[in-house]
């Protein structure tokens, strides 16, 4: 399947795109979604182990499962005050 990562401020400048796929087979977790990203887009490899995964809006742990319908989100780390 293939899924699309929604990708959002400095790691969408550093991807290069505002959307990421990735192809996998079954029923993937989003492990195995987070470590697809690294492949595809190396770039992001130093703020993966950061970032949190959201599917459907809401944020996931790594074992959840994702579908082929899922929204799927990276979404980095963020500051302010």
């Amino acid at each position: 399947m293939i899924v699309a990562v929604k990708l959002f401020g400095p790691q969408a400048q550093l991807a290069g795109t505002r959307e990421a796929r990735v192809e996998l087979a079954g029923v993937p977790t989003v492990a195995q979604v987070r470590a697809a990203l690294a492949q595809v887009a190396p770039a992001l490899v130093p703020s993966l182990a950061t970032s949190r995964m959201a599917v459907n809006h809401a944020f996931v742990s790594d074992s959840d499962t994702i579908s082929a319908t899922d929204e799927v989100a990276l979404i980095g780390m963020v500051s302010g005050g």
